[in-house]
């Protein structure tokens, strides 16, 4: 008897802590997407099903948001503040990877981008970018929060990349 009261009482604590997780998450993320979405969007909040686990977006009006009717640029931004949700909520120190974050967004939710999260997102960040994506003033902005930059060059001849100190336009490491 003692053995399976002690087994129920575990699986009770195991279904509050994952609820209560679920609700640290759920807080973390709301927080997160209304830092990098445009001030004219829709702020969305979440509701994650303890058992499944399934992520149903939420409106303002507290009403079920079908996912498959937002643009690129919001998915996209809804990927990236789940990622920081998860991030911050797991209480690890963990390095955030991210290729060509800006290709799908607008200027707006660009900027948002480069302003709220990348400086802040984690101790070391990694952003592989086009030269285009992450242009002169992109990179002037972030400056202060980059210790290297690196450009990968194919060369045609090798039929093979290198990489040099440098963004696509400095040839200089940053100091």
């Amino acid at each position: 008897d003692r053995a399976l009261n002690s087994v129920n009482l575990l699986k009770d604590f195991s279904k509050r802590l994952t609820i209560e997780r679920l609700k640290e998450l759920e807080a973390a993320f709301h927080y997160s997407y209304n830092r990098l979405a445009r001030k004219d969007d829709i702020h969305f909040s979440v509701s994650i099903d303890a058992t499944s686990f399934d992520v149903q977006l939420i409106n303002e009006s507290n009403q079920i948001i079908d996912r498959s009717v937002l643009s690129a640029g919001e998915k996209q931004i809804f990927a990236i503040a789940m990622l920081d949700a998860l991030g911050k909520v797991s209480g690890k120190k963990l390095p955030v990877v991210i290729d060509t974050p800006l290709g799908r967004l607008d200027s707006n939710h660009r900027n948002k981008l480069i302003e709220n999260y990348f400086p802040v997102a984690a101790e070391q960040m990694i952003i592989l970018s086009t030269d285009t994506e992450v242009d002169h003033g992109y990179f002037d902005s972030l400056k202060s929060c980059i210790s290297h930059s690196y450009a990968i060059e194919f060369d045609q001849d090798s039929k093979s990349s290198h990489i040099r100190n440098g963004y696509f336009w400095n040839n200089k490491e940053l100091s």
